[in-house]
Parts: structure tokens; C-alpha cells; sequence
């Protein structure tokens, strides 16, 4: 399987899984997803 260096996955279960842990939890999940973007399609991107 070829990984492309633009995209790449997280499992948002594991996240809050771990609780409020500011190292892996739910902060860090918000963190991760704030950077998040979409130019394509704006819709997507404020989802």
C-alpha cells in the first residue's frame, strides 16, 4: 500500500479513550483536528 504524505488517519475512539490526558486525550485529539483543512470543499472543512 503506497501512503501519500498529504493525508494521513487517526481513530478518533482511541483518542478519547484515553481520557483528558493533555499528552494523548481528548486536548491533544482538539489540537490535532484544529489543524485540520479542506480547500476543496469548505462544507467539509467547518464540519
Amino acid at each position: 500500500m503506497q501512503i501519500n504524505d498529504k493525508f494521513f488517519y487517526i481513530n478518533i475512539r482511541d483518542y478519547l479513550a484515553l481520557g483528558n490526558d493533555d499528552k494523548a486525550g481528548e486536548p491533544m485529539l482538539a489540537r490535532v483536528l484544529s489543524g485540520f483543512s479542506c480547500p476543496k470543499n469548505q462544507d467539509v472543512a467547518n464540519f
